[in-house]
């Protein structure tokens, strides 16, 4: 079986990520060397990781606890915007230990307020604050204002998010 990085080197689509993803959810072996290769110092190699890693945020979540720190850490110094995007994909299906919380939420409305990030990262970071939000209401007037303020700026799909988030923060405030 070729490893990982060997097919990160030579592959990318949506069917090789897909399978890359259902053989790291099956083998822990496998999703090391997926996670290996996320955290990889070659641009190209973590942002081909990110896809399938993303793919597993949202199918296993629970494989990807043990990462949890790491990759909040990773997003000090990310290699690509995919990195980051799948990231935030990720914790947008989490529920974070306490003492991680507050951190996790920093780093998600530093990037949600960061108009130069791409859309897809700041959605998925907003969707991460709010999340945190429902468990800490008081977090509530704090996103409010961010997301009203971007809100006219934003894309379809930001607008989109954005609205419905807003209705369920503003019945916790």
């Amino acid at each position: 079986m070729p490893t990982i990085l060997s097919i990160l080197k030579q592959f990318h689509s949506k069917e090789t990520a897909q399978a890359i993803a259902d053989s790291a959810a099956s083998d822990p072996a496998r999703l090391a060397e997926l996670m290996d290769c996320f955290f990889h110092e070659e641009m190209r190699i973590c942002q081909r990781a990110a896809w399938p890693v993303g793919i597993l945020g949202k199918s296993h979540t629970e494989l990807l606890y043990p990462y949890l720190e790491a990759m909040l850490t990773n997003l000090n110094t990310p290699h690509h915007d995919a990195v980051v995007r799948n990231t935030m994909r990720t914790f947008q299906f989490m529920t974070f230990p306490e003492d991680m919380e507050g951190q996790v939420f920093d780093v998600s409305l530093s990037l949600l307020m960061d108009m130069s990030n791409a859309t897809g990262i700041r959605v998925f970071a907003m969707t991460v604050c709010a999340n945190i939000c429902m468990k800490y209401p008081a977090l509530a007037t704090e996103l409010i204002p961010v997301i009203e303020e971007q809100l006219p700026h934003g894309s379809v799909g930001f607008k989109s998010r954005g609205g419905k988030l807003l209705s369920k923060l503003r019945s916790l405030a």
